[in-house]
């Protein structure tokens, strides 16, 4: 009797031992599930910001930001005919700009 008492005691303390252990890798899990959501979590913010980084760069490189821009903050104001400058008297083209292209151009 004594050693069949033996027996259920020592199966019931293994039982005991197996069921303290899947207490504790059940709580290590939720724990991991934490995790990984916060890092969902964060990584969904990033992404947002990236997303928001990518949509202002692609309006400043709008042309007509950039021209908006150059004109009401900086001041920049279109070219006329008058608005080029040559290094001598050489390099300025004889008539207009346009006209020596077009000649260069069909010769």
């Amino acid at each position: 009797m004594a050693k069949g008492r033996g027996k259920a005691l020592l199966f019931i303390a293994i039982l005991g031992l197996i069921c303290a252990a899947i207490v504790v890798l059940a709580a290590y899990a939720a724990e991991l599930r934490i995790d990984n959501n916060k890092m969902i979590a964060d990584n969904t913010l990033i992404q947002n910001e990236i997303d928001t980084l990518e949509i202002k760069i692609k309006s400043a490189n709008n042309i007509e930001h950039i021209e908006a821009v150059a004109t009401e903050q900086l001041g920049m104001i279109y070219a006329d005919e008058n608005g080029c400058r040559y290094l001598s008297e050489e390099d300025a083209p004889v008539g207009s700009l346009a006209m020596v292209i077009k000649e260069n151009a069909y010769n």
